[in-house]
Formats: structure tokens, sequence, C-alpha cells
């Protein structure tokens, strides 16, 4: 699937505005696009009368519209919402579309709290950090985490952490990490932890690892990576910054899996 949307269709005057990624929508083209690489977000704030009423009157599509209002009657559920959308126009191929109906039936069959955590993923993932922060905090206080174990809250924690982080937030992002760590007992999630307090308060640095029981080794390669990414920091654009934050998420997926 390309980068770019090709619109076959009438493009709306007024567009549908998605509030969770801040996003315009002008033809079903970019609806069809957005609900592909978004599956995550599509819940009840998205798929409800006000798009259909939004597809009627900006796209003119009556057919469609008349479809997705009886799926909503008969609370059919999100697939057949989602999946009446695409087949409208023949958005996906034939293998694009199979694969689609998998990952719908996946998403189906997971825990409404792991949607939650994954939901505030894709928030981070498009920059969106203070709806990160709200999903998240809303899945940790759910009391039934259907037997995902304290590894799945030590993931929130830590994935909240980098919300906060990129807000710059730094004490927020400590307490999370410290939370994380606690629950996952990582290498890696400890020095996320670290580089934060390190961050905080350099002269509180030595304390602190004392504290959680960090190494020698640790402290001095935490202080002198730091160290070498302010000397950095001269040099390099808003965007190299913003991948040195993002690096946390991504070093923790490949540690935990989660």
């Amino acid at each position: 699937m390309s980068g770019y949307i090709l619109c076959q269709l009438k493009r709306a005057e007024l567009p549908y505005y998605i509030e969770n990624i801040s996003t315009n929508i002008y033809s079903i083209e970019e609806l069809c696009y957005y609900f592909y690489h978004n599956i995550y977000l599509l819940d009840e704030t998205i798929l409800n009368e006000h798009l259909c009423d939004w597809l009627r009157k900006e796209l003119g599509l009556e057919k469609l519209y008349r479809r997705l209002y009886k799926i909503l009657e008969e609370n059919l559920g999100t697939s057949e919402f989602i999946l009446a959308v695409f087949k409208e126009i023949n958005y996906l191929t034939h293998s694009e579309f199979k694969e689609l109906n998998q990952k719908l039936t996946l998403l189906n069959q997971q825990p409404q709290v792991l949607r939650e955590k994954k939901k505030g993923d894709y928030l981070v993932e498009n920059r969106m950090y203070v709806n990160a922060v709200k999903i998240y905090e809303n899945a940790l206080q759910k009391e039934d985490k259907e037997g995902l174990g304290e590894q799945f809250n030590g993931g929130i924690y830590h994935n909240m952490g980098c919300a906060y982080l990129h807000l710059f937030q730094l004490k927020e992002a400590a307490e999370c990490f410290k939370k994380a760590y606690n629950l996952l007992h990582t290498k890696q999630v400890l020095k996320h932890y670290l580089t934060v307090c390190y961050m905080q308060n350099s002269e509180e640095f030595p304390k602190i690892c004392r504290e959680i029981g960090a190494e020698a080794g640790e402290q001095e390669e935490i202080a002198e990576s730091l160290k070498e990414s302010a000397k950095k920091a001269q040099k390099v654009s808003g965007e190299e910054a913003e991948r040195l934050l993002e690096g946390f998420i991504q070093d923790y997926h490949r540690s935990t899996g989660f």
C-alpha cells in the first residue's frame, strides 16, 4: 500500500475530525487509510452516528450510511462497521482484505485492557502523549487484568514513563519507570529509570543508584552516556533528540516482547 492516497470519489467540504490524533479526514479513501493504519484506535469515539451522518451529508454515500446505521443499531460490532467501509470502494486487495479481517478477529479476542494498552502505544507513536497517558491510566485502574499478570502492568508503566518523558515531565517519568522496574526487574528498564534520575538531578544520582541497588558500572555507563549526549545535543536537530527518546520504547519492546 503506497504512502499517498488517490481519491476516486467526492472530497468533503467539511472534514470529519478525529480527535485522538488531531486529524481531519476529507474522503472515504483517507478514512480507509486511517482505519487500516490505526486499528487499535477504532472505537465508539470514531465509529458512531456522527461518522455515518458525515458520510451521507459530505460524501453523498447514502447506501453506506444506511448499512452502517444498521450495524450500529443491531450492535454488530466494530469489525462489521470497519469492513463495510472498506467494501464500499474496494480499497484493499484481496490479500490485504483477508489480512485485515484476521487482525480484526484477533483484536476481538484480546482482553479489553490489552486493547487499551495498545491504544496508548499507538497514540505515543503518533506523538499524542497527553492522550496516551490518559489511556494508560485508565488501563491501570482496571482491576481485572484477565490473567495478564504484573509484567503487563510493568509494560504500561514503562510506556507511560516514555510518554511523560516526551512531555519533559521528568518527575512523573521517573516515578513510572521506577514502578515499571519494581515489577519487571530488567536492566533495560533500570537504565531508563536511572537515566531520567540523572537528567533530574545529577548530584543526587549516586544516592538514587545506591537505594535501588545499581552497580557501579551501571552508574558510570549512564553518567558517561548522558554527558556524551549533552555534547551532541548542541549539534543535533530536534528530530534527532526525538529519535533518542523513541529509542526507549524500541529498546523495551526488543527486550520484553510487550
